[in-house]
C-alpha cells in the first residue's frame, strides 16, 4: 500500500502504524509505481490523485467541555502547546487558533464555522458560556487541516489520504495534553481508519507533580464504517458506540450498557492511560459519558486527478539482444503548474512525460532529488499534447502526441547491457515528468527481466568472410591495428588470437600467394595503421605482404620464425614483450586445446606458446621466453597426449605448471574454461572437428572476457551446457554456418554421450 505523505514523519507513521486489515487493496497503481496489468485494462474513472484534501474533525464534545477543576476547561488547540511541568496549564498567549496547515475553527449560531478564538473555548455556539461540565453546552470548535494528498477511488469507495500538521487537545485547561500530527485516512471498500502519530506528557490525578514527555507513538485514533466516497469527499461518524475496550491498568473499568456505553480504539485509549486521560475517551459511568462519543469527521476535496497507470505488454523473458514491448498508460493529464515545463521549448506549458526503457539506480525519481546521473536510458519517447510534437523535433526526436484524455500507446526497444547502463541498476520502463517538470505521480516503473540468451551465428560464405564478419562486428568502424594470418593452417592464427586481443584488433585470413578482395575491402574499411602479419613467406607470401603494407596507413609489420614454433615464440615476444604473469602451451599439432586457450589467454593478457607436444622435454627456447617474460605459472591446455608429461616436467624448472585437460577435446575446453572464466556476459562456440571458422572467433572471444567452448557438430556436451547455465549469459554465439555446427547446437541440444 502507498500513501503520500507530505513529510518524512507521515511516512515513518505509514511504516509503524498500518495494518494489514485496512490494507488499500482498490488502488494497486499509485504513483509511486506502475502496473503490470494486461494492455486492455483500463483505470476507473474517479480513480484519482487529490492534492487539496480537507480534514474536519469535533473529536467529541468533551474536549469542548467545562472540566470540573475550577476556571479550568477542556479545549483544541492548532500547533503543540509547549508544557514544561505538570503545573503548566494553557493561558490565552500560549495557545493558537492556527499553525501551518491546522485552523482552530467554531461553530456560529448559524451553523456555519469561523476560527475561533480565546474566548470562544468556553462559549458554546451562540456564545452563551459554559458553566458545567454536565450542563450539556460545548464549546463546537473543530480542527481543520489542510493541503491533504493522496488517492480516491470513489467507485468502490476506498481513499488513502495523507495530511501535515499538529494539533492539541488538552484537557482541565492542560493540566493534562497529548498532540495529534499528521493524521492518515485510509479506507477501502467503505471500511478504514485514521492513524496518526501521537505524543505528550505522563500525568497522573494521584500525583499533581509527574510530569513525563511520551515518545512518538503511531496509533489509530478513529475506525471508519459505512464510509460513501464521493468525487468531492465524505462525511462519517466514527465507531465509538458499542465498541469494548480492554482499560488500561490502573484505569477505571469500562461500562458496556447504556445509551452511550462505547469507547474510542484500543490503541488510542491505551496511549491515553500514560495521560492519564484514559476514561475520557470511553463510557466509565461518569457523568459526563454522554459528551465522551465521536463526532462526525470530514474530508473534502476538489474533483480527484486521475491516477497515471502503466502497462507493459510483457515483462519477463524478454531477449537479451533485443526486444520490443508495447507500454500503454492512462492519466497522464495536465495538472498545471506541476506539470508544466521549466525549459525551453515547452517552459510554462505542459511537459509531457518521458516513457523510457533504461538501467536507473534504487533511488532516482527526481521528486526525490535523485540526480540525472541515476537514471541512464536507452530507448525513450517524449509523450505530450498533439500541438508540441513537432516543436520538440517530432518522431525523429522521439516524440509521440498523447490522447486528450491522457492515454497513450508506445513500443519501446530493451536490451540488457546496453552501453552506458548501469552495473548495479533495475532493468525497467519508467515514466516521468518531461521538460524538466517535478510532479511525482508520473514517475512510474515497470520491472522487467531478461530471459535466456537465444543463440546466434556469425557465418559466412567461407573461414575468410567469417573473419571478416567476426571483425566488423568486434569493430563496426575502424582500428589501429589489424592482425592478419594464413588461413590454409591453424597454428600462426591460434598465437596471434591472445596478441590481437591484447591490441584490441581484430584478425583476418587470407591464402598465402593472395590478398582475397573480401579481406582487401575489410583491411580498406578498418583503414589501420599498423598491420601485423604473422608467418614468414611462406604462410603470406611477399607480394601479399606488400599489397597489405600498401593499404596500412603507417607500415605492415611481419612476424616469422623457422618453424611454427618459432613463430609462436616471435608472436608471444612481440605482443607480451613488456612482461606476462601467466602464459599458456598448447600442442602446436592440432588445434582444439590453443583455440580455447587462446580466448582463456586472450581475455586475461596472456600469451599461447605451442609447443610440440610429444617431445619428451620442453625445448631451450621456450624455456628462455617464459623467463624473459616473467612468467609466475604456467598452464598446460589438454592433457599428456597433447602436451607430454615429460615437458610439464621441465617447464616446472620456470614455474610451477596446472594442467587443464580431460578425456577428449571437449573436456579438456570445458577445464580451460573452467579454470579462467566465473562470470560472462558472452559465450562463444565452435566446432572441435575443423580450424577454419573459429580461428578469428578467438580474438573476438577474447575481446569480450568470454569464454570458447569447442563441441562437436551435432550436439553440445553436458558439461558446456552447465556452464553456460551457470554463467547466464546474454548472448550465445556459435562460429560458423550449419556445415559446422548443426541446428542442433544452436538449439543447445545435450549430446548422448
Amino acid at each position: 500500500m502507498h500513501s503520500s505523505p507530505s513529510r518524512g514523519r507521515a511516512a515513518a507513521a505509514l511504516a509503524t502504524g498500518l495494518t494489514a486489515a485496512v490494507a488499500f487493496s482498490a488502488l494497486t497503481a499509485l504513483p509511486a509505481s506502475a502496473t503490470t496489468a494486461p494492455a486492455e485494462t483500463e483505470p476507473l474513472a474517479a480513480v484519482g490523485i487529490v492534492k487539496d484534501a480537507v480534514f474536519q474533525w469535533g473529536v467529541s464534545n468533551e474536549v469542548g467541555n467545562r472540566a470540573f477543576a475550577p476556571g479550568t476547561f477542556n479545549l483544541l488547540g492548532a500547533g503543540k502547546i509547549a508544557k514544561t511541568s505538570a503545573a503548566d496549564t494553557i493561558v490565552q498567549a500560549d495557545w493558537k487558533a492556527t499553525d501551518g496547515n491546522v485552523v482552530i475553527q467554531k461553530q456560529q449560531a448559524d451553523g456555519s464555522y469561523a476560527t475561533s478564538t480565546w474566548g470562544g473555548l468556553t462559549t458554546d455556539a451562540t456564545g452563551t458560556p459554559i458553566t458545567s461540565p454536565t450542563g450539556g453546552r460545548y464549546s463546537a470548535n473543530r480542527v481543520t487541516i489542510a493541503a491533504g494528498t493522496g488517492t480516491v477511488d470513489a467507485e468502490n469507495d476506498s481513499a488513502e489520504i495523507s495530511w501535515d500538521g499538529d494539533f492539541t487537545v488538552a484537557l482541565y485547561s492542560g493540566m493534562t495534553q497529548f498532540y495529534v500530527s499528521d493524521p492518515v485516512l485510509e479506507v477501502a471498500n467503505g471500511s478504514g481508519s485514521v492513524t496518526a502519530t501521537v505524543s505528550g506528557f505522563g500525568s497522573d490525578m494521584n500525583d499533581p507533580t509527574l510530569y513525563v514527555p511520551l515518545p512518538d507513538t503511531v496509533v489509530t485514533i478513529a475506525d471508519l464504517q459505512s464510509v460513501d466516497v464521493t468525487e468531492s469527499g465524505f462525511v462519517v461518524t466514527p465507531d465509538y458506540l458499542g465498541v469494548e475496550i480492554d482499560a488500561p491498568e490502573g484505569g477505571t473499568p469500562q461500562v458496556r450498557t447504556g445509551l452511550v456505553a462505547g469507547a474510542f480504539p484500543q490503541s488510542f485509549v491505551d496511549f491515553q492511560g500514560l495521560t492519564g486521560q484514559s476514561s475520557y475517551w470511553y463510557s466509565s459511568g461518569g457523568s459526563t459519558d454522554v459528551a465522551k462519543p465521536a463526532l462526525p469527521l470530514s474530508a473534502t476535496y476538489s474533483a480527484p486527478v486521475a491516477t497515471p497507470v502503466v502497462s507493459v505488454s510483457k515483462t519477463e523473458g524478454l531477449n537479451p539482444d533485443t526486444d520490443v514491448v508495447t507500454v500503454t498508460g492512462t492519466g497522464f493529464s495536465p495538472n498545471a503548474p506541476a506539470t508544466s515545463g521549466t525549459r525551453p521549448p515547452l517552459a510554462g506549458k505542459f511537459g509531457g512525460a518521458y516513457v523510457a526503457f533504461g538501467s536507473f539506480a534504487d533511488v532516482w525519481k527526481p521528486s526525490e532529488g535523485a540526480p540525472r546521473a541515476s537514471r541512464t536510458t536507452a530507448d525513450t519517447k517524449w509523450i505530450l499534447e498533439a500541438a508540441d510534437v513537432a516543436t520538440v523535433g517530432g518522431a525523429a526526436a522521439g516524440a509521440v502526441a498523447i490522447d486528450a484524455d491522457g492515454s497513450f500507446q508506445v513500443d519501446i526497444t530493451v536490451e540488457k547491457d546496453f552501453e552506458g547502463a548501469l552495473a548495479d541498476g533495475n532493468y525497467g520502463i519508467y515514466t516521468y515528468p518531461g521538460s524538466g517538470a517535478v510532479y511525482a505521480p508520473f514517475e512510474t516503473y515497470t520491472p522487467i527481466s531478461f530471459g535466456a540468451a537465444v543463440p546466434t551465428r556469425i557465418e559466412g560464405a567461407d573461414r575468410y568472410d567469417v573473419a571478416v564478419k567476426i571483425a566488423q562486428k568486434s569493430h563496426p568502424t575502424t582500428s589501429d591495428v589489424v592482425y592478419l594470418a594464413n588461413g590454409s593452417t591453424f597454428t600462426d592464427a591460434l598465437s596471434a588470437a591472445p596478441a590481437a586481443a591484447g591490441d584490441s584488433a581484430p584478425l583476418l585470413l587470407t591464402t598465402s600467394d593472395r590478398l582475397l578482395p573480401v579481406v582487401k575491402a575489410e583491411l580498406e574499411r578498418l583503414k589501420p595503421k599498423t598491420v601485423v602479419v604473422v608467418g614468414g613467406p611462406k604462410s603470406i607470401q611477399p607480394a601479399v605482404f606488400d599489397q597489405i603494407d600498401a593499404i596500412a596507413t603507417d607500415e605492415a609489420v611481419r612476424i616469422d620464425g623457422a618453424d611454427r614454433y618459432a613463430v609462436s615464440q616471435s608472436v608471444a615476444d612481440y605482443a607480451f614483450g613488456g612482461g606476462a604473469t601467466t602464459a599458456y602451451v598448447a600442442t602446436g599439432t592440432n588445434f582444439p586445446d590453443a583455440l580455447s586457450a587462446s580466448a582463456a589467454a586472450g581475455s586475461n593478457g596472456y600469451p599461447v606458446v605451442l609447443v610440440y607436444g610429444k617431445a619428451g622435454t620442453a625445448d631451450a627456447a621456450t624455456k628462455a621466453l617464459l623467463t624473459d617474460l616473467g612468467v609466475k605459472k604456467v598452464k598446460i591446455a589438454g592433457g599428456p597426449a597433447s602436451v607430454s608429461a615429460g615437458i610439464a616436467t621441465s617447464l616446472a624448472s620456470v614455474a610451477p605448471v596446472t594442467r587443464l585437460s580431460g578425456a577428449d577435446r571437449y573436456q579438456a575446453s570445458i577445464a580451460i574454461n573452467r579454470d579462467a572464466f566465473t562470470a560472462a556476459d558472452d559465450v562463444f562456440i565452435a566446432t572441435g572437428l575443423k580450424f577454419p571458422d573459429a580461428l578469428a572467433g578467438a580474438v573476438l572471444a577474447a575481446s569480450k572476457d568470454a569464454p570458447l567452448y569447442v563441441v562437436p557438430a551435432g550436439c553440445v556436451p553436458t558439461g558446456v551446457i552447465q556452464d553456460i547455465g551457470t554463467f547466464a549469459p546474454d548472448r550465445v554465439t556459435l562460429l560458423g554456418g550449419t556445415a559446422s555446427l548443426s541446428p542442433a547446437v544452436q538449439s543447445l541440444t545435450a549430446c548422448a554421450f
